[in-house]
């Protein structure tokens, strides 16, 4: 863009700043964007708890205060009235439903662009509603001028499952921040997993896991979630309260962590996962369950990690205590995800994803 183009005005939209990948997303987003090219909003529903601070002085922070999605459409009308984007951005499955349902209030010339965090179609399975909510997305999400997909995955989900065509999809995955420090020699079997302790995570599973390790460990556990108690419980019963500690949130939950031999994953499911990246960029090999989503996306059996089927959990101890004997090349896993997946990379990818729509549908 020359200089004496006027700059896009971008209007970001995210319910929180809170934990959680889609939030760091956000901050990151805004933290990179060029704002020599973009004149950028960032409209939070709830902004009373933030985590992820947003520290480039040239975004404009608007906190809606509104406690839920479903309450907060006038005001989000009135914000878009008041800044009259070119572009909006939506970041949360949720609210990109709740704003494309009212497609018809906004300006008929303003981009409407979402981003989606998860498997739609896996994801809208815990929704109150699920049958209506499908149906909501399949009716309305045609409204949209594109939906960037952390994936492949996640893509082919919305053209098979929602029947949205592939042309108003994009695959844009997630990026992933410089690390400051990596280490060549990890402690000796030294696991851990970054998480949400919450059901889709499938914390139980590594644990159970764990319990059949035939070797001497120690599992670290990072995040916080309605199933702490019930995952001490089961550390409890198995006898692994020497072995695998719960360690609760941490703002940077890497921190100290840098010299694990191998970063455990047990979701049954995921969109493109932050905290693989975030494993990748520190050179940490992964075992993780092959499940929907964008985990063999990132993973390569043998290169950085190892992957399991079948959510089988004998099968996963064994890749473990396989992993754990295998020379991974730290180093070129760390190359390998900064060339893939750099903040910059990425949010340059976006910045032109913008600028063609906003030079084709302006």
């Amino acid at each position: 863009m020359q200089h004496n183009e006027k700059k896009i005005k971008l209007l970001v939209l995210t319910p929180t700043l809170e934990c959680g990948g889609s939030e760091k997303y956000v901050a990151l987003l805004c933290n990179t964007i060029n704002t020599q090219q973009f004149d950028v909003t960032l409209a939070v529903v709830n902004n009373a708890n933030p985590f992820y601070s947003i520290s480039n002085n040239a975004i404009k922070v608007c906190d809606l205060q509104k406690k839920h999605v479903r309450s907060s459409l006038f005001i989000i009308l009135a914000t878009i009235k008041a800044e009259q984007p070119d572009i909006i951005y939506t970041t949360a499955n949720h609210l990109n439903l709740y704003l494309v349902l009212f497609r018809q209030l906004l300006p008929q010339k303003t981009i409407l662009v979402a981003r989606e965090s998860s498997v739609v179609s896996i994801n809208t399975k815990r929704a109150k509603f699920p049958a209506l909510y499908n149906w909501l997305i399949k009716k309305c999400y045609k409204n949209f001028n594109t939906i960037i997909c952390q994936s492949a995955y996640m893509q082919q989900d919305l053209v098979d499952n929602y029947h949205i065509e592939k042309n108003k999809t994009v695959v844009i995955n997630n990026p992933v921040e410089d690390a400051v420090t990596m280490v060549d020699t990890p402690a000796v079997n030294k696991l851990l997993t970054v998480a949400r302790l919450s059901e889709e995570k499938g914390i139980d599973k590594l644990i159970r896991s764990a319990a059949k390790l035939t070797i001497p460990f120690q599992f670290y556990i990072i995040g916080d979630g309605i199933k702490k108690q019930a995952l001490q419980q089961l550390i409890n019963e198995l006898s692994l309260q020497d072995k695998i500690f719960l360690q609760g949130k941490k703002k940077q939950p890497f921190a100290g962590m840098e010299d694990a031999a191998l970063f455990l994953m047990g979701s049954h499911y995921e969109g493109f996962p932050n905290v693989l990246l975030e494993a990748g960029i520190l050179g940490m090999p992964v075992v993780a369950f092959e499940v929907p989503g964008g985990i063999n996306e990132i993973i390569t059996n043998e290169e950085n990690g190892i992957l399991v089927k079948n959510n089988d959990e004998t099968a996963f101890a064994k890749a473990v205590e396989k992993a754990l004997l295998t020379n991974f090349n730290r180093q070129q896993i760390q190359a390998t995800t900064k060339t893939n997946f750099s903040t910059h990379t990425i949010i340059k990818k976006t910045e032109d994803l913008f600028i063609q729509l906003y030079t084709q549908l302006k």
